[in-house]
């Protein structure tokens, strides 16, 4: 992985690559062909207020959810689940309701 610091030109038929914390330069091919974009890092997922559906032929559950980027940008996808992880998440957001409202309860 590098950092572009010289694109191809007159003077140069390749690029010119630093790796992102420093070191060596290094050279790809100026078609590109060596070239990959390095994808944006996910932040976090948020859930879209709309409803889960469960389908029971493919015996999977699909929620909407926004994906989150470091760069800001977003995008909508699917979370999909099976009827065990439905089960897990379940018990695990009851649990997380219930902590919840215990730490409402001592704070009035």
């Amino acid at each position: 992985m590098g950092v572009v610091v010289a694109l191809p030109s007159d003077n140069s038929a390749s690029y010119q690559l630093r790796p992102p914390g420093g070191g060596a330069d290094w050279r790809a091919r100026s078609d590109g062909s060596t070239l990959r974009p390095v994808p944006v890092p996910v932040t976090h997922v948020t859930p879209v207020k709309r409803d889960a559906v469960y389908d029971p032929r493919a015996q999977q559950a699909a929620m909407a959810v926004t994906v989150h980027y470091e760069d800001g940008g977003v995008c909508e996808s699917l979370l999909v689940l099976t009827p065990a992880q439905v089960e897990l998440y379940y018990n695990q957001l009851g649990r997380m309701i219930k902590a919840r409202e215990s730490a409402q309860d001592r704070r009035r």
